[in-house]
């Protein structure tokens, strides 16, 4: 009897933990469906290029003559959100950096000027020369919005027009600072 106890208790696991483990295996699978529709959206894919096109002409040639065409054609497929970006050429950050700078140099020199007797010449600025820290916000403003209108163009596709704009809003922060510095030079 003490042979036969194990062997019974084999043959009833082997006929009945099959189908349980068949329902377990398909509620996990269905669970996993339903948590991956709910936490991962469908990720669109776009197509980036052909394979043809992406590899050499003498592995496509080679590939065609040897009957392996599947394997040369058809579209390669990415994932959207992973897709590369047009880079951004080094000029663009360069010129923020540039923004700020001029942007920081333009409130130096006013300052500057004013302790040497001059007067605030842009309406706009009059009321908020007397206080630093609103000072520092207004110009703080002017480097970010400007920095982010080159960067919505940059976004949209005009590279043209990012570049551009930071070129003439340095041209114009740095002619705005080179006057404030001659300025304070003439009232030594």
């Amino acid at each position: 009897m003490s042979r036969l106890l194990p062997a019974l208790a084999l043959v009833a696991s082997v006929l009945c933990f099959p189908a349980v483990t068949t329902v377990h295996a398909q509620e996990l699978q269905a669970t996993n469906a339903l948590a991956s529709a709910a936490l991962f959206t469908a990720t669109p894919l776009v197509v980036t290029e052909t394979v043809a096109e992406s590899a050499p002409t003498s592995l496509v040639k080679s590939a065609l003559a040897a009957g392996n065409a599947e394997t040369v054609q058809g579209p390669r497929f990415v994932n959207a959100f992973a897709a590369p970006r047009p880079e951004r050429p080094m000029i663009l950050p360069a010129l923020y950096a540039s923004q700020v700078a001029l942007q920081a140099l333009d409130a130096h020199s006013t300052y500057k000027a004013l302790g040497r007797g001059a007067h605030e010449a842009n309406p706009f600025m009059k009321g908020v020369v007397g206080n630093p820290g609103a000072m520092f916000a207004v110009k703080a403003g002017v480097a970010a919005s400007t920095i982010w209108a080159a960067e919505c163009l940059w976004k949209r596709g005009n590279k043209v027009g990012a570049i551009a704009t930071m070129v003439v809003a340095n041209a114009v922060a740095g002619a705005v600072v080179a006057h404030n510095y001659r300025v304070a030079a003439e009232l030594r």
